[in-house]
Parts: structure tokens; C-alpha cells; sequence
């Protein structure tokens, strides 16, 4: 190919390319998924649904994330793309296949923001109770939504090397907060029982089970985000498959360890903690452990604060990536001038995201049913997409003459297992009391489908383009270079 041959133009020209480093593009997944946070948050949510499973479901869930982790390193090892997963998809699915992934995507980034800024709140005003001696009214949790959401826009429409880096430091100082306080609270635990052990020891069912799958899932939402900096990462083939791979694995040993300490200690404590909006932190002022509550507060606050920032940058980049293909309209296509980043996807969606926690605080809902309704809405959205982005990896593979036995078997198992999980979740909602956030999540998510059956009779040449990656350009390569003989 002459340099002739090249376009003049990346397709994803606007933003900032071959700028982040390894740590900024690990960064970015680490802050999307908001380790400490999870930890912290998620394995209440799955006693509640597993009961006695818990255990099991935490390694289960945490090994089945890890696996669809490994085949997204397929696709990110052999292309640089900002939409990420929805671009895998495309290159072993095609545009409907890209576009059903794409679309569970965008509702899963703005769930788990959704959550993300819910949680900041939450353990923001655990912060402050101890000092006011009461919980603020629901008008000051929206006062504070909104004004999380101000930083955050600002934040992310800055650029996200400052944000990431910072993200990064927090998130390690958290964990560390994490470790102690759960260190301490075993080595004073006495071995009792409390009315928790009713839920934590509860009956085990099918729907029970998937739904603590999906909801462990959930833990790890975002780890896959790195794969929208692909055209940003200085060594966006190298950088991109490590942060993916490694940090739901990383993060799926402190899952595990945390849940069992939490199955441990919220056995023997009263059934309003577990079910309350922050139960580690009520563990630790219980046992009166002095600063180390409010430290965890901080902490976890900041992480999920984190995970505002870094789920809404990878769900601006996928709504970027999809204007410039002619899904969506052109203006979510725009960059900022001076920062490069999807200015226009980011105001877009940020009132979005705010508004939902700020109402529904407002209006006098609990923290923790917000997080938990938004929280599972958005897992559906991850399965959903995991499912079909694993599906996609070995027809990829297949497609450049790659595809190997452990690909195959690795794609097609981790594709089945999600799947499986994802029915059984689904099925089981009538009967768990949670049908309501399965309409929600079928709502929002049917944009995707019809916007490809739109597309599909109405402008076929706009849906061949679905896929969009990051290309040389006839400027970027230097005269002699790109010809091959």
C-alpha cells in the first residue's frame, strides 16, 4: 500500500492519539471498575439474592469475568478502537450483532454511573452523620448528586490522564483502607451469630442464584473500558489487552477475600445492618474503631466518584465512536478544541446520569434501592453485551485465519456460561421481586434493535461502516514506509 493509498483522515480523528501510558490506560479500567467500592458494596446485594451460595457465586461470578476478559484481549492484542467492545463485536458479529452489544453497553456505563454517583452520596452523608447527628433530608442527597455530577463533568470533559492518575492513587490508598478496617473487624469478631445469619445462611434457589451471578458481575462492570482509549494509548496493542485481562483478575482474588470476610462478619451482626446503606462502615462505627469508619467513607466515596468519571468517558466514547460511523447524530462526533475530548457525548450524557439519582433522592427514595435497582439494570446491559462480544472473539479469529482450539472453546464457553446466567437471572426476576428493572432494562435497550432494523432497510451503506477503528494516515507515516512489495 502507497501513501497515496491512505486516507488523508482517521476515522476517529479529534482526539488526543498515542498519548496515555500503561498506567493512564489501567487507570481508566481501574477507575470504571472502582475496586474498593465493589468490594465494599456488591457481596451485600448477593447474600440478599444467594443466601448460603454466596461463596460459591463470588468465585464463579469473578472466574466467568475473567474468562471474558481473556477473549477481549483477542480483539484489543490486533485493533485500536474507541468503541471498544461494541467494535469487537462488529468484527466477528457484523453491524446487528455490534449494534445489540453497543446499545447493552450504553445502558450498562450509564447504570453503573448511575450507581457510581448514588454510592459517592451515600457514603458522602455517612461521613457527615457522626458530626450533625442526624441523616440529611433527600432535597440535600439531590443538592449533592448534582454537585457530584458538576465535578465529574468537569472532570471528564478536561481530559482523562489528570482524572485516571488521580483515580489510580485513590483507589489504592482506598483498598488499603479496605484491608484494615476488614483486618480489624475479624480479629474482633467472637465467633456469634446476629438475625443477619438468616439471610447470609438463606435458602438457596435457581433465580436467586443467577440473579447474585448477574449482581456479582456487576462487581467488576467497567473493566473492559480500557478498550475505548484504543486510539489515545501510546502502545494501544500492548497496553489495552493487559489492563483488561489483568484487572478483573487482580480485582477478583480482593473480591473473593472481601466477600468472605463480609459473609463472616455480617452473619453476627443485626439484619438492618446487612440491608442497610452502608454496612461495613455501620460494622465499624459499631465496633468503635475510632477514625477508621471515616476514612472508609472517604475512601469508598472517592472510588465510586472514580467510577462516575471513568463510566461516563467510556460511555461518551461509545456514542462518539457511533456518530462518526452515522448511527448517531453527527454532533456527538465533535471534540473538544483545546482538550480532545467527546465534549458534545459528555454533555450529552452527564444530565442524563445525574437527573435519575437526583429525582429519585428527591422524591425520598432510599440510597441503597437506588443503587440496587441501578446497579442491576446496568448488569444486564454488561452480560448482555459480554455474551455477544465473546460469541464474536473465535468468528473474529476465524474470520483473519487465527481461530485455535483454546480460542474456540474459551469464546464459545465463556459466550454459553453468560448466557445461561443471563436467562436464568431474567426468568427468575418474577419471582424475586425485581420484574420491574427487567422492563426497565428491555425499555432502554430497545433503541439498539431498532435503530438496526432502521438502518438496515433505510441506509445499509451507514451500517457497513459499524465497526470504525483507528488507521494510519498518510500523514502519520513517513515517506518510504508505506509501501509494501
Amino acid at each position: 500500500m502507497t501513501i497515496e493509498e491512505l486516507p488523508a483522515r482517521s476515522p476517529v480523528a479529534g482526539l488526543r492519539r498515542r498519548g496515555l501510558s500503561m498506567v493512564e490506560v489501567l487507570a481508566q479500567s481501574v477507575s470504571a471498575l472502582a475496586p474498593s467500592a465493589a468490594v465494599v458494596a456488591v457481596p451485600p446485594f448477593v447474600m440478599v439474592q444467594a443466601g448460603a451460595a454466596t461463596l460459591p457465586v463470588l468465585v464463579v461470578g469473578s472466574a466467568l469475568v475473567a474468562l471474558v476478559g481473556w477473549c477481549l484481549t483477542a480483539f484489543a492484542r490486533r485493533m485500536a478502537a474507541v468503541g471498544g467492545v461494541y467494535s469487537f463485536t462488529a468484527k466477528g458479529l457484523g453491524p446487528g450483532g455490534a449494534l445489540l452489544a453497543g446499545w447493552a453497553l450504553v445502558v450498562g456505563y450509564a447504570g453503573i454511573a448511575v450507581s457510581a454517583l448514588v454510592g459517592t452520596v451515600a457514603y458522602a452523608i455517612s461521613f457527615t452523620v457522626p458530626f450533625t447527628g442526624a441523616r440529611p433530608p433527600g432535597w440535600v442527597a439531590a443538592l449533592l448528586a448534582v454537585a457530584v455530577g458538576l465535578v465529574a463533568t468537569l472532570t471528564t470533559v478536561r481530559g482523562i490522564r489528570l482524572s485516571a492518575r488521580v483515580a489510580l492513587a485513590l483507589e489504592v490508598v482506598s483498598l488499603g483502607v479496605v484491608v484494615v478496617v476488614l483486618g480489624v473487624l475479624l480479629a474482633a469478631h467472637d465467633g456469634s451469630t446476629g438475625t443477619g445469619a438468616a439471610v447470609v445462611d438463606g435458602p438457596v434457589t435457581a433465580g436467586g442464584v443467577a440473579t447474585g451471578l448477574v449482581l456479582a458481575v456487576a462487581a467488576f462492570m467497567g473493566f473492559e473500558s480500557a478498550a475505548t482509549l484504543g486510539v489515545e494509548a501510546r502502545r494501544p496493542l500492548v497496553a489495552v489487552p493487559r489492563a483488561v485481562f489483568w484487572t478483573p483478575v487482580v480485582t477478583g482474588v480482593l473480591f473473593v477475600a472481601a466477600g468472605l470476610a463480609q459473609v463472616v462478619l455480617l452473619r453476627a451482626a443485626p439484619v438492618e445492618v446487612l440491608t442497610g446503606d452502608v454496612p461495613v462502615a455501620q460494622l465499624a462505627d459499631a465496633d468503635g474503631l475510632g477514625v477508621l469508619p471515616r476514612l472508609l467513607d472517604v475512601g469508598i466515596a472517592l472510588s465510586f466518584f472514580a467510577c462516575v468519571t471513568g463510566s461516563v468517558n467510556a460511555l461518551a466514547r461509545v456514542l462518539f465512536s457511533m456518530s462518526r460511523e452515522g448511527v448517531l447524530p453527527a454532533a456527538l462526533g465533535r471534540t473538544h478544541p483545546r482538550f480532545a475530548t467527546p465534549s458534545v457525548a459528555l454533555a450529552f450524557v452527564l444530565p442524563v446520569v445525574v437527573a435519575v439519582p437526583a429525582v429519585a433522592l428527591a422524591g425520598g427514595a432510599r440510597a441503597r434501592d437506588v443503587l440496587a435497582g441501578s446497579l442491576t439494570l446496568s448488569a444486564l446491559g454488561y452480560v448482555l453485551a459480554y455474551v455477544l462480544a465473546a460469541a464474536a472473539m473465535p468468528l473474529f479469529l476465524r474470520r483473519i485465519g487465527e481461530l485455535t482450539r483454546p480460542a474456540l472453546v474459551g469464546g464459545a464457553v465463556a459466550a454459553a456460561l453468560s448466557a445461561a446466567v443471563l436467562v436464568v437471572a431474567v426468568a427468575g426476576a418474577s419471582w424475586s421481586g425485581s420484574g420491574a428493572v427487567v422492563v426497565v432494562f428491555v425499555l432502554a435497550w430497545l433503541p439498539g434493535p431498532v435503530l438496526w432494523l432502521v438502518l438496515r432497510r433505510r441506509a445499509p451503506d451507514v451500517l457497513a461502516r459499524v465497526g470504525v477503528y483507528d488507521q494510519a494516515t498518510a500523514s502519520s507515516v513517513l515517506p518510504g514506509q508505506g509501501v509494501r512489495r
